[in-house]
């Protein structure tokens, strides 16, 4: 007997699609664009939609001060009432019963658009909710790595006044600019800072649940609550991003410090929950209107330059049916001028840019505030003192051997090595180790340094003791936790006096064992040709980030004569 659809069933059916292909964002602000959903998870279903998010990996479980937590999966889950719940409990042992939350890390992410959620905040002090974006990569160049962008965070405890943050950080681990420079969007130095800008908002009801959200686009992120726009930083006040980042919702734990903002969870009454009743994201529909199509060129192409050359670069757009309102002209994601007009030429002096790599990058935007992107343009600027440092304590590494990874040269930042860190981070609270403080090297010891950031290169002064062939192992650790997914290989690159020796190629994703600082594995080996004498071998590391061991060099097999 063939079955039918009741007519009155259909009708619901088609009712319920357009109702689904209407969601937009809440706001009047921003309905005045068009947008596309991209994204989307109501949490109807009876379980987490595997397919969308990934529970977040966090380690251990916490014990501190006497208190010890538990991690539970069902602790990041839906409830079945069509939300995603994040939560806090305690076992009638005191056992606080927690889990991080989720992620769509290596399944979406997104450059650009309105990434919108609709939530109900935590209470109890000594944790917080957040949702936010984070990079596939992150570190201190967002043309190469993302950011963090935090759509809320709810953690200062207890309220005093009901209020959330939206914030926009990246890189911790770098110093906070001086005071007369706080604008890092546009920075003339060569200098790169930590980036962290706030804002507070302030909500009449905390039990109810909020709409809040964050517009990115290449040149500014605009936050919104409840329809209203609540915080805006532009391209002169941050650098913005145009790296993929991906979502996630997190329960966030710290280990209660007196004085600290989250207040102390053995003042909680328990159990406490962070409830999301959607996560959206929605990309511009341009329709056919276009973005200025941006050129970018140097006067005299080249991918090297050393210190005192100056880089004059020519940029150029245009709008088909259109009118280009200004170029301007960014590297590695800071403001490096602008101009009115449909092209321009900037001339930027070489100690105005960064050592090591830049990536330049224009755009323009037009009359109806469209923005249009030039393809990246890379240019590696050499240090004139590159590789003259000074053998660490005096005494070369030799070849065959092992190089030792955290025996780098002496003779410090632009030297002996290039990182964006200002010392070892080992070297402070709570480590307080004593191996290389104020190197900008993170190691807790010689046997490993953190390759922590694209463009790190340290070098070593090497004997060789005799002409010939070698093979060469370098050694790696990554634990699951620094697991990347970036759609670049990640590579090391070896150097000897400036010139390429070798290149090893991995994937983001290989990781070791659960050591951040053991566990080291050897990549695959290369045959190399070296001279006699002494040398300085240069390591460079174009890489998320991983743990380096160093590197073994043993002569090659000699071959069977005939």
């Amino acid at each position: 007997m063939r079955k039918t659809t009741p007519v009155f069933l259909l009708a619901w059916l088609a009712l319920l699609a357009g109702a689904a292909a209407a969601v937009e964002p809440v706001g009047e602000a921003l309905r005045s664009k068009r947008w596309k959903l991209v994204f989307s998870d109501e949490f109807d279903g009876p379980k987490l939609d595997e397919s969308k998010w990934t529970r977040r990996g966090h380690g251990r479980a916490f014990v501190w001060n006497g208190a010890k937590g538990r991690l539970a999966d069902d602790h990041a889950e839906v409830d079945g009432r069509g939300h995603f719940v994040v939560q806090v409990t305690r076992d009638a042992d005191g056992t606080y019963v927690y889990h991080p939350g989720v992620e769509t890390k290596g399944k979406f992410q997104r450059t650009y658009g309105y990434f919108e959620t609709r939530a109900r905040f935590t209470r109890q002090p000594g944790w917080w909710g957040a949702v936010w974006l984070f990079g596939v990569e992150v570190g201190p160049n967002p043309f190469v790595m993302g950011q963090e962008i935090d759509i809320f965070e709810d953690f200062v405890k207890p309220k005093e006044k009901l209020d959330f943050a939206h914030n926009v950080h990246f890189d911790s681990q770098l110093p906070f600019a001086p005071g007369e420079n706080r604008r890092l969007g546009k920075l003339d130095g060569n200098t790169l800072y930590r980036v962290s800008r706030g804002e507070t908002v302030v909500v009449d009801d905390w039990d109810a649940f909020h709409v809040v959200g964050v517009e990115w686009t290449p040149l500014e992120y605009v936050f919104y609550c409840d329809g209203e726009e609540t915080f805006r930083l532009d391209y002169r006040e941050v650098p913005v991003t145009n790296q993929p980042m991906h979502v996630l919702i997190s329960g966030c734990f710290r280990e209660p410090r007196k004085g600290s903002f989250l207040g102390d969870y053995a003042d909680a009454q328990w159990p406490d929950q962070l409830t999301v009743d959607y996560v959206r994201v929605f990309e511009e529909d341009l329709g056919e209107r276009e973005k200025p199509k941006v050129t970018l060129r140097m006067s005299r192409p080249a991918t090297r330059i050393a210190s005192g050359e100056d880089v004059t670069l020519e940029v150029s757009a245009e709008t088909p049916g259109g009118t280009v309102k200004d170029v301007l002209l960014f590297d590695n994601g800071r403001l490096r001028a602008e101009q009115a007009g449909t092209s321009a030429t900037f001339t930027v002096p070489a100690d105005q840019l960064f050592s090591g790599d830049n990536v330049l990058v224009a755009m323009a935007r037009d009359a109806d505030g469209r923005i249009g992107t030039s393809p990246p343009l890379a240019v590696f600027l050499r240090n004139e003192q590159e590789g003259r440092g000074k053998p660490y304590q005096g005494h070369a590494q030799t070849i065959p051997g092992q190089i030792i990874a955290g025996h780098y040269d002496e003779g410090g930042q632009g030297v002996a090595y290039g990182s964006y860190l200002k010392d070892n981070l080992f070297g402070r609270a709570p480590w307080n180790l004593d191996f290389r403080p104020n190197e900008g090297i993170s190691s807790p010891k010689g046997t490993g340094i953190g390759a922590s950031h694209r463009g790190l290169w340290v070098t070593y002064t090497v004997e060789v003791q005799k002409t010939g062939d070698y093979r060469v192992t370098p050694r790696i650790a990554r634990p699951d936790a620094m697991r990347g997914y970036s759609e670049k290989p990640d590579r090391i690159l070896l150097e000897v006096d400036g010139e390429p020796l070798a290149e090893f190629t991995f994937s983001p994703q290989l990781t070791t064992g659960r050591s951040y600082w053991a566990d080291y594995q050897p990549l695959p080996s290369q045959t190399v040709h070296l001279a006699e004498g002494t040398h300085v071998l240069c390591v460079r590391f174009d890489a998320t980030p991983f743990n380096f061991g160093g590197l073994e060099f043993t002569p090659a097999a000699t071959p069977p004569g005939p």
